[in-house]
């Protein structure tokens, strides 16, 4: 009781920048020898979409901001399996220059489409015009075995070896660990992410798409706070600060990549479009004639305005905003429904397990097929016929799942 009445009565604020949670596990770790990449993305345009482009060099898929057309995503994987994907940093620029700032994305839209490699990577930055306009740390996986974090500012960067570390892995929020000290962000959530990592991750067992989302980008668990809910002791609400989903939280990635060798068409990105309660991770890979309309613009000649949102976000952030935090007078937007989320509204399911559920269905749908496919065992026509098809029984399987929620019925 004492640990919820100290987070009931914290102070509530407005978050001044985003934020993100990240880590990547070396191929070296998992059993598969594939490398591992994560991102729960907070921002403020919680409106995101997936895009197919054509680079100078390799074409790719991005995660973007709808209302942007191009030039810059917030995380992708190109077809030579380079996946690249950022989290701000507030502690590591060193200079006062008046030049334009948060370029990040424009920066990840460039590398996507001119790299195959963390090497390339390195090489490209040796060409790209400075100041860089960032402060952030950039996560990369490759095909060829690559694993790394950079540290950026406008001229400089550190680079951090995953496949040097003696866990295994890294974790990374939203300070840079060659920063000020006394200008950390993100640390509370980093502190959690640390700890879920500690006890969850093993060297014997792959860690999946779906148990990223489940561990992290779903656990109202405070580690400064020591609090930890679930449905047997979660409140009607609590105060949305410092959990790893927030409210500003507007998509999970995760990229299963490719082990040395492989090919590297066969990078996955989870991406899951929306508040992760309510939003499911689906498997996209890069193929421009088979990304699910419903991740995409809904009309992609648009130039402007709800066309260029993607179906399946449209639907999650209309059962965030009405079931996750439904207190829509005062400060309400502070208070997440800890219960709805947890143990369901009155008479509803659960919104997790809804999320679940459907998860599950697409688990038990994509990976026996996708293994068959990676082994060669049935043909590239005959994977992405069965895919397309799948795609649309996952969408009507999220209608179906949380129609209970969808009807706008209290």
């Amino acid at each position: 009781m004492k640990r919820l009445l100290l987070l009931l009565l914290a102070p509530l604020y407005v978050l001044s920048s985003w934020a993100c949670t990240s880590f990547i596990i070396s191929g070296k770790a998992t059993p598969s020898g594939r490398p591992m990449m994560f991102k729960h993305r907070d921002t403020g345009e919680l409106n995101n979409r997936i895009a197919y482009f054509q680079g100078e060099k390799y074409a790719f898929i991005g995660l973007m901001n709808a209302p942007m057309l191009d030039g810059e995503v917030w995380s992708g994987v190109n077809e030579a399996g380079f996946c690249i994907m950022n989290t701000a940093s507030y502690n590591l620029r060193e200079d006062s220059l008046e030049c334009p700032m948060e370029r990040e994305g424009e920066l990840m839209y460039h590398a996507l489409g001119n790299c195959a490699t963390i090497a390339d990577f390195e090489q490209w930055l040796t060409t790209y015009p400075q100041p860089w306009g960032v402060e952030a740390n950039f996560g990369i996986i490759d095909a060829a075995g690559g694993a790394a974090y950079y540290e950026m500012n406008n001229h400089t960067y550190i680079k951090y070896d995953v496949n040097e570390e003696l866990d295994g892995y890294r974790v990374v929020t939203n300070f840079s660990f060659a920063g000020r000290y006394d200008e950390y962000e993100g640390w509370e959530r980093y502190q959690t992410a640390t700890a879920i990592m500690k006890e969850s991750f093993s060297r014997e067992q792959e860690m999946t798409a779906f148990d990223a989302l489940n561990l992290f980008s779903r656990q109202y668990r405070h580690e400064v706070l020591d609090i930890d809910f679930d449905a047997s002791n979660a409140p009607a609400f609590t105060v949305d600060q410092d959990f790893i989903p927030r409210r500003i939280t507007s998509a999970v990635v995760y990229f299963e990549g490719v082990k040395a060798g492989d090919n590297p068409l066969h990078t996955i990105m989870w991406t899951a479009l929306g508040y992760p309660a309510c939003a499911v991770a689906i498997p996209l890979l890069v193929n421009a004639e088979h990304l699910p309309a419903y991740m995409c613009a809904r009309d992609a000649k648009a130039s402007e305005g709800s066309a260029l949102h993607a179906e399946l976000c449209d639907l999650s952030m209309q059962i965030k905003n009405e079931w996750a935090f439904p207190l829509h007078i005062s400060n309400g937007n502070k208070y997440v429904s800890t219960q709805n989320i947890l143990r369901g509204a009155t008479g509803k399911p659960a919104l997790l397990t809804c999320t679940q559920e459907v998860e599950q269905l697409i688990g038990q749908h994509f990976v026996p097929l996708y293994q068959e496919w990676i082994k060669g065992a049935i043909s590239d026509q005959y994977f992405w016929s069965a895919y397309d098809q799948m795609a649309l029984d996952w969408r009507d399987s999220y209608v179906q799942k949380f129609a209970a929620y969808l009807t706008n019925e209290k």
